[in-house]
Parts: C-alpha cells; structure tokens; sequence
C-alpha cells in the first residue's frame, strides 16, 4: 500500500479574521484623539486671547500696533480665518480617530483626507504669512513660518504613509 502524506493542519492566520490587525490602526485612532484634543483646547484659549485682545482697549491697542508694525493689513482676518478652519479639523481628527479605534473604513479614510488638507491648510497658511510679513521681522517670520510648516507636516505624512498601507486598507474594508 502507497502512504499518503499526511494533511496539514490550515493555518489559523489565513483566516482573515483572525489575522492580527495593524498596529497602525490604534495607534492612529489614539493619536488622532488626543492631538484633535489638543487642537480644540488650544483653539478655544486662542479664540479666548483673540476675544481679549479685541475688545480690552489697553491690550487691543497694544495688540493693534505689535501686529501693524510685523505684518500687513489683513493677517488679523488670516489669523481669524486659520483659527476657525483649524478647529474644524480638529474636530474631523478626532471623529476620524474615533472611527478607526471602532476599525471602521470611514475612519481611515477620513484620516488620509485630514491629512492632504492639513497639508494644503498649512501651505497656505504660511504662503499668506510670508506674504504678509514686512518690516525688520520679515526674516524671521519668513524663516518661523517655514519651520512651523516642516513641523506641522511630520503627522499628516505619517498618516498618509501608515494608513494607505496595502493591509490597512484590507483591515478596514467596509
């Protein structure tokens, strides 16, 4: 009589419920929670400073003559309109947060999509900067608007590098 080998045994990881999940799902659901976080805290004490430094007339004045004497007419309305956007972002980030650590598919994508728009937010944020900027500080805030900028875009780039990845995707099919 022939043998016949022996059948193996399946691999309970093909299975692809039972594949262990990207570490990047959490980790993303985590970070995009506790740094939307930030940015909503961050926003309201700006929106509280921005509501004092108008409407306190020593400090508007002050506030007035520091911002006239670094930048053009109309960086208040840029820095007003920044403000604004960026605290919407901060609440998509931390939705997006919130869908990925429940491992739904909007979450990841949502997140990609906070990304390429903070990446392009920050663009323009700081094109409007240098092309506010004037008088003998115009350097340095060329030269801070720059940095902030390279700064600002490590997260968005990491999303974009971590949650586009091929068993991401897979994962969180919808």
């Amino acid at each position: 009589m022939e043998q016949q080998p022996h059948a193996q045994a399946p691999n309970p990881y093909n299975v692809l419920h039972d594949t262990p999940k990207p570490a990047s799902i959490r980790v993303f659901g985590i970070l995009n929670i506790v740094f939307g976080a930030m940015g909503l805290l961050c926003g309201g004490i700006g929106a509280l400073f921005w509501f004092f430094a108008t409407s306190i007339p020593e400090f508007a004045d002050e506030f007035e003559r520091s911002m006239n004497a670094q930048y053009a007419e109309g960086y208040d309305v840029l820095l007003l309109a920044s403000s604004c956007f960026y605290f919407l972002l901060s609440v998509l980030q931390v939705a997006c947060g919130m869908g990925l650590l429940k491992e739904k598919g909007w979450g990841r994508t949502g997140s990609v999509g906070y990304a390429v728009i903070t990446i392009l937010y920050y663009i323009a944020y700081t094109t409007g900067t240098i092309m506010l900027s004037k008088g003998s500080t115009v350097i340095i805030s060329i030269a801070g608007a720059m940095c902030g900028m390279v700064i600002a875009f490590i997260y968005p780039v990491c999303i974009l590098i971590f949650l586009t990845r091929q068993k991401v995707v897979e994962t969180l099919k919808e």
